[in-house]
């Protein structure tokens, strides 16, 4: 069975939205049997804001789970004149794939670029007074957020009094968030003191230092290659 497992790891969608939702839908199923209704109302409860109002990606989600065996239907039924729900169950083959998929992405760090982080990379490309304006609205926003991360694990802490082991996404969440605030606070604080500054006259001369220096770097090169080519020597 773990061969299948293994084999099957090879189809899992990891890179587009939806695997999200499919390992959360996986891990829930293994709790128990649910249906698709009742794996939104639970991603809710507990905060899996990944998921809001995801309910297409969630139903997608469901199918590529079936497609590949890893979940299959245990019941239908249907309440009065609703239409029919089918209650799902995950099986042998996917209780194993979610062992093997969870330990994957704990054990491997891969490189996530949140648009942030393409925003910070290209910063000076917006006038400073501006960038900073920014800054200091993400600051807000940062606090707020992290504000929002405290009530909720007491929420779910005391009214559903989950156990730490599964608040640990907003434990990690804050931790990040933590981070962030004090890193974004920093910076802001190096523009305000002018240890950071930069404007357009700054920059043309930055970036015309870094074209000539890369003009007389493929000159070297090339005056290299001709001497090589005249005398025969073999390129290294």
């Amino acid at each position: 069975m773990r061969y299948i497992a293994y084999r099957n790891m090879a189809h899992r969608p990891s890179s587009h939205p939806g695997s999200i939702i499919a390992l959360a839908a996986l891990a829930l199923l293994s709790e128990r049997p649910l249906h698709p209704y009742e794996m939104q109302r639970l991603m809710r409860d507990r905060h899996k804001d990944y998921a809001e109002g995801k309910t297409r990606a969630l139903y997608r989600a469901i199918g590529e789970l079936e497609s590949l065996g890893w979940i299959e239907p245990a019941e239908t039924t249907r309440e009065g004149r609703r239409p029919e729900r089918t209650v799902y169950q995950i099986t042998r083959d996917g209780q194993e794939a979610l062992e093997d998929w969870l330990s994957d992405l704990l054990e491997r760090p891969t490189a996530e670029y949140t648009p942030f982080t393409v925003a910070v990379g290209h910063v000076a490309y917006l006038p400073q007074d501006r960038a900073l304006a920014a800054l200091q609205a993400r600051l807000v926003q940062l606090r707020a957020r992290l504000a929002a991360h405290e009530e909720a694990s007491a929420a779910l802490q005391q009214d559903l009094h989950l156990p730490r082991i599964v608040l640990l996404e907003l434990e990690h969440e804050r931790a990040l968030g933590e981070a962030e605030l004090r890193w974004v606070a920093s910076l802001v604080d190096d523009i305000r003191s002018g240890r950071l500054c930069w404007n357009e006259e700054i920059l043309r001369a930055e970036f015309q230092a870094i074209h000539e220096a890369e003009m007389a770097r493929r000159a070297r090169h090339h005056a290299t290659a001709t001497v090589r080519e005249t005398t025969g020597e073999p390129h290294r």
